[in-house]
């Protein structure tokens, strides 16, 4: 597939200094060509880099510079591995509609996702990410993870956008094995909108739960396949740069922080940063905010461990824990160089889930407390035989 006829060519002199790149940053080793990056062929890269310059869709206007600020200040950070070969495609061709758009992510993501190549979007709306989910809709186990503020559904007949986006994704994959929103916050949130996820087996994080045990959040990523990531999840004092920023939200540390995970998960293939104003951002600290967050999420594919009890349950250590209240064994698998945990949930016959999981899950069994996890993905059992 020819990515070129999908992009404008972008004049990456403007994300330079005064002086040319250092060997040590990100713009001095990032490949910068479409035009290459189809002569060499897809599996010559790693990651793939894509700007969407577009607000049309967002009452958040002056997104669509978004791409260009924030490649200033990307360019400029180091870089960690040579190894790790990355391209920017430059920025998607804006298209006559909105639906050219999406149509358009479609087809790219869906290319590089079968070509086993990282893709990070950079700028827009978040109404974008309706785009992307359409090139998981043949993916039976596709999960998606969104951090904001608000969950963007609205149960009447509106124009989708970005505030009511998650409503369209949702009608277009009524069989979305699994929604995690991390970060919302209940005064932005209805009642009737958090019975709804529960309804469908969907999981909400509440800001106040993930300050009480950050780590929950490590798990839940590595078993997403896209992470959307609006960037008013974040509170005002660290990003600005949006139309309707919250003083409450992730610290700018964690916002890396939860970039960082993504890019550590093996299953996720598509982190999208959208929301990002430069019109509101008058000391650019959202931009620099931004391209930090960006430069996380590459360093944590850096660092990808191939482990995967469903593939090879030998490397694991295996614990086996009877549930004497509803007689059945739930057996664990961890991992001791990374201390990281897997949970195998046995639904039908013979059939089963290895789903990853906090350490925190064990320590509830080994107690006879069924941890959350089987529950809610027993709960997914039923529904789904309905």
């Amino acid at each position: 597939m020819n990515l070129s006829p999908y992009f404008e060519a972008v004049d990456f002199e403007l994300f330079q200094s005064q002086k040319k790149f250092s060997k040590n940053t990100l713009g001095y080793y990032i490949e910068k060509d479409t035009i290459k990056s189809h002569e060499k062929g897809p599996g010559k890269y790693t990651i793939v880099l894509i700007g969407v310059p577009n607000n049309r869709k967002t009452p958040n206007k002056g997104t669509s510079h978004a791409p260009e600020e924030i490649r200033k200040n990307l360019y400029q950070l180091s870089y960690f591995d040579t190894s790790v070969k990355i391209i920017d495609l430059g920025n998607l061709k804006s298209g006559k509609s909105e639906n050219d758009v999406y149509f358009a992510l479609r087809d790219v993501i869906d290319y590089l996702n079968e070509e086993g190549i990282i893709t990070v979007i950079i700028g827009g709306g978040q109404d974008l990410s309706l785009g992307i989910a359409r090139a998981f809709q043949n993916n039976p186990e596709f999960t998606m993870a969104i951090a904001d503020a608000r969950v963007d559904i609205k149960t009447t007949r509106e124009t989708t956008d970005s505030t009511n986006f998650l409503t369209k994704i949702l009608k277009e994959n009524p069989g979305l094995f699994h929604l995690e929103m991390l970060g919302i916050q209940g005064h932005y949130v209805s009642p009737d909108i958090l019975d709804y996820l529960k309804e469908n087996t969907f999981d909400y994080h509440p800001l106040g739960r993930i300050r009480d045990d950050f780590s929950m959040t490590e798990p839940i990523l590595r078993n997403s396949h896209f992470l959307s990531f609006d960037i008013s999840c974040v509170r005002q004092s660290d990003a600005a740069g949006h139309f309707s920023p919250s003083p409450n939200g992730f610290y700018s540390e964690e916002a890396c922080q939860i970039a960082r995970y993504a890019g550590l998960s093996n299953r996720l293939t598509v982190f999208g940063l959208f929301e990002v104003n430069p019109a509101f951002d008058k000391s650019a600290n959202t931009n620099a905010l931004a391209a930090q967050i960006i430069w996380y999420f590459l360093e944590g594919t850096l660092h990808r461990r191939k482990e995967d009890p469903a593939i090879n349950k030998e490397a694991f250590t295996r614990y086996y824990v009877e549930m004497e209240t509803h007689g059945e064994t739930l057996v664990f698998f961890h991992q001791p160089v990374t201390n990281r945990w897997w949970i195998e949930i046995a639904y039908g016959e013979g059939d089963s889930w290895i789903v990853a999981c906090n350490e925190s899950d064990y320590r509830r069994a080994i107690t006879r407390e069924v941890p959350e996890i089987c529950l809610k993905y027993l709960r997914k059992t039923e529904r789904q035989s309905k």
